[in-house]
């Protein structure tokens, strides 16, 4: 018999404050837009360039994610930046098994538990996605025109994604023995011991490329992590008329109203998600 840890929801991509609309859902395939990230507001440019979405492949199809960007701005807590002055705050990683957070004591999402229960918790990840019409984003439009759009669109929000929680990394350990200053470079150091101990996975966030910032990064170790080939409805917008699925009770949803932030489960509830999805894919 398998036993449990707790899991998490959460909700990471693309919404309507930050970017602005939702990711685009297709037929037979679905993308999952970061959010973005104001530039300006991190020190390590050579880091941070290297999470534009022109460098991020798309899922659906060939070229990259800046396909399904605007001309001119985007949102980021709400307020409008050019689309020059941004990146991908590409975290969740689920293309190498990685997620940098915090503890929830330290006003973050990760519960401490996650140590205890490493290879048996789980974190799903939940965005935002909706139905634009066929060749939408075969031309580039500014942002007004595609929130127009997506405002009018039948969307939801969907759990697109998982990782298996198989090793926890809190920085903020390494801190102890280092001498130096944090503000004198101390904080390099601290990830250098956290990539020559983990592997170089741990510094592929944006969070890297910030100055004082010290979060916990799980990983998760090959095959145990990845995007749904089909994203999993929990609530649905068509027309004006808001639905709930199936996979809305598996995952606690409260009601249509439910924004779908951040849930956590316990070992009986881990169980019971996995039993459920287990019938409809292998995780």
């Amino acid at each position: 018999m398998v036993d449990y840890g707790p899991s998490l929801l959460l909700r990471v991509y693309f919404e309507t404050a930050d970017g602005g609309y939702y990711s685009p859902k297709f037929m037979d395939c679905f993308e999952a837009l970061p959010i973005p990230e104001f530039i300006g507001k991190l020190q390590k440019l050579n880091v941070a360039k290297e999470f534009t979405y022109d460098k991020i492949p798309r899922k659906c199809g060939k070229g990259t994610l800046s396909k399904y960007l605007p001309t001119d701005y985007l949102l980021v807590g709400g307020s409008s930046y050019p689309v020059s002055k941004v990146i991908a705050h590409y975290d969740p990683r689920l293309d190498i098994g990685v997620y940098s957070d915090y503890w929830r004591t330290a006003g973050g999402r990760i519960p401490k538990a996650f140590r205890e229960f490493k290879g048996r918790s789980y974190i799903f990840f939940a965005a935002g996605l909706s139905e634009y019409p066929d060749r939408f984003f075969a031309r580039k439009h500014g942002f007004t025109e595609i929130r127009r759009v997506f405002m009018k669109s039948n969307r939801g929000i969907y759990v697109v994604g998982y990782m298996r929680v198989d090793e926890v990394v809190d920085l903020t350990v390494y801190t102890s023995g280092i001498s130096q200053s944090l503000r004198a470079g101390g904080i390099d150091k601290v990830w250098e011991k956290a990539v020559s101990e983990f592997g170089g996975r741990v510094a592929m966030t944006p969070h890297y490329a910030r100055t004082v910032d010290l979060p916990v990064v799980i990983l998760s170790n090959k095959g145990n992590y990845g995007f749904f080939s089909k994203p999993l409805p929990l609530i649905e917008w068509v027309g004006k008329k808001r639905m709930l699925s199936k996979y809305s009770y598996v995952f606690n949803i409260s009601g249509i109203n439910d924004r779908v932030r951040h849930k956590l489960f316990s070992e009986k509830e881990t169980e019971r998600i996995l039993q459920a999805l287990g019938r409809e894919f292998s995780i």
